[in-house]
């Protein structure tokens, strides 16, 4: 459990790696279009559509497997707190399972759609030429498709009472471990 579980906080802290990275361009790429634009009287050409169709998707996608390893949704849990270990228990595992069956269907359709914008080369018109924007597209598969792996791990280690061996939880999580709630 323990060595697959790391290798997929590998692959999950590869794709926080990459819109991390992003950030940063994202940050440069509009800084030096300011700068040109103001400064030098002659903006960049397609920043909104480099920010909008890559940047943003990237940072907002691609993060979604850590979020869920780390358990860092926004959670209410104003009764669920309330109820018996037990209760608490399977109500995780239906969450956990709904989460991996969501995200894989999300997966399988927004990939359909990438590969539909991928065999047509979509591109937007703009006045410097043409953008190829269908890479753009694959963010969202993979962002989808590493939550719902990590989701899936999650409920395996449930099942069978061992630690997910997920990398990026600073606390244990009695739930993932197997031992009763502290």
């Amino acid at each position: 459990m323990q060595t697959i579980g790391r290798a997929i906080s590998k692959v999950v802290s590869g794709t926080n790696a990459v819109a991390s990275v992003l950030v940063v361009g994202l940050v440069l790429h509009v800084t030096l279009d300011v700068f040109m634009r103001y400064v030098v009287g002659v903006p960049l050409n397609s920043t909104i559509l480099f920010v909008s169709t890559y940047y943003m998707i990237a940072i907002a996608f691609l993060p979604l497997a850590l979020v869920e390893e780390t358990d860092s949704h926004i959670a209410v849990e104003i009764l669920a707190e309330r109820f018996p270990d037990r209760v608490q228990t399977v109500l995780l595992v239906v969450a956990t399972v709904l989460t991996a069956i969501v995200t894989a269907a999300l997966a399988v359709r927004t990939g359909q759609e990438a590969m539909t914008k991928y065999n047509a080369g979509a591109f937007s018109i703009e006045p410097s030429g043409k953008v190829i924007v269908w890479p753009s597209y694959f963010f969202l598969p993979i962002g989808f498709g590493m939550m719902s792996v990590v989701a899936a791990w999650k409920t395996i280690a449930i099942f069978a009472g061992k630690d997910s061996g997920f990398q990026a939880f600073a606390v244990e999580d009695p739930y993932l471990t197997g031992d009763p709630k502290p």
